[in-house]
């Protein structure tokens, strides 16, 4: 399954894509916690403070910033055709 986010900072944004297999249930909140790890591999950082608790999207505190993700793309595009 892939799935698209968007991080985002400030003025800044990046896009994240994530693939995992497919397992029953629900994929979305454990593809937001590899879309985590995938944007502090890209901006190089090993600690944070991560706050999942929203429905729809994922606070990640760095010392740099307050970074929000959120799925980007649009239903077809994340989960393939319906």
């Amino acid at each position: 399954m892939k799935f698209q986010f968007i991080a985002r900072c400030g003025e800044e944004s990046l896009p994240l894509e994530v693939n995992i297999d497919y397992r029953p249930g629900k994929q979305a909140q454990r593809a937001r916690r590899v879309a985590v790890g995938e944007l502090l591999a890209a901006l190089g950082i090993e600690e944070a403070t991560i706050d999942a608790s929203g429905e729809e999207r994922v606070i990640v505190s760095t010392g740099d910033g307050l970074w929000v993700i959120a799925e980007g793309g649009s239903i077809v595009e994340r989960r393939g055709a319906i």
